[in-house]
């Protein structure tokens, strides 16, 4: 009985170290994450910022913007997270990425994102052209007239292709993905362990904060 109980113990034992040593493994780089080479400048050289590309006709996007929405709120005041939409090469994806930069200058974003979402993966909503989203957008209690006057706008116009470029720039080899700080990815599986990618992201953040404290990684 005695050597029955040390046995255990010793399994006990043996369990706990391996769950601890687990939890505290670090990111590996190359495989949770990538370096950036060159790194990019980001939209605020003041704080880490943490970069979301993504495309509202993705299902993976689609999945992974909830998570990130409620991650992006708890983040400390030195780090920013914000949200590019790309077309990464779809010419069917233009339309709604032009759609978020005309949204997003009527500052109507945050209370149509999730309804655009549901309207395209959920309801089979086909957003695929000016007309389209217009029309879909009138019956969300949003002024066409005012909306189409930001689609055709030269600064959306334009925000929609420098988006495509930054794209280019970090080589995106699809979406979602994450960035921080110009310097990392992280390329987001929709493999419902959203929790873990998303601690990548908070070691990434660390690991840049150190780095731009002038100390070395880990320490």
């Amino acid at each position: 009985m005695i050597l029955e109980m040390r046995s255990m113990t010793r399994i006990a034992a043996a369990l706990a170290l391996a769950a601890s040593q687990a939890v505290s493994a670090a990111p590996v780089a190359e495989k949770d994450y990538f370096a950036i080479n060159p790194a990019q400048p980001t939209s605020d050289s003041t704080k880490i910022v943490v970069t979301e590309f993504f495309s509202y006709q993705c299902p993976h996007c689609y999945s992974f913007a909830k998570p990130f929405a409620a991650w992006s709120k708890s983040l400390p005041t030195d780090v920013k997270a914000e949200l590019v939409a790309v077309s990464i090469g779809h010419t069917t994806w233009m339309p709604m990425a032009q759609t978020f930069y005309a949204l997003k200058a009527m500052n109507a974003v945050p209370a149509l994102d999730d309804s655009i979402f549901t309207a395209i993966h959920r309801q089979g909503a086909q957003l695929v052209n000016e007309a389209s989203i217009a029309a879909w957008l009138g019956k969300q209690g949003v002024n066409s007239d005012e909306f189409t006057k930001y689609y055709r706008s030269f600064s959306v116009q334009l925000n929609t292709r420098r988006a495509d470029e930054l794209s280019r720039s970090y080589r995106l080899p699809s979406v979602p993905v994450l960035t921080v700080d110009g310097k990392y990815m992280i390329r987001i599986s929709d493999n419902g362990k959203f929790g873990e990618q998303l601690e990548v992201a908070n070691y990434l953040i660390d690991k840049a904060r150190k780095e731009r404290a002038g100390a070395k990684p880990g320490r």
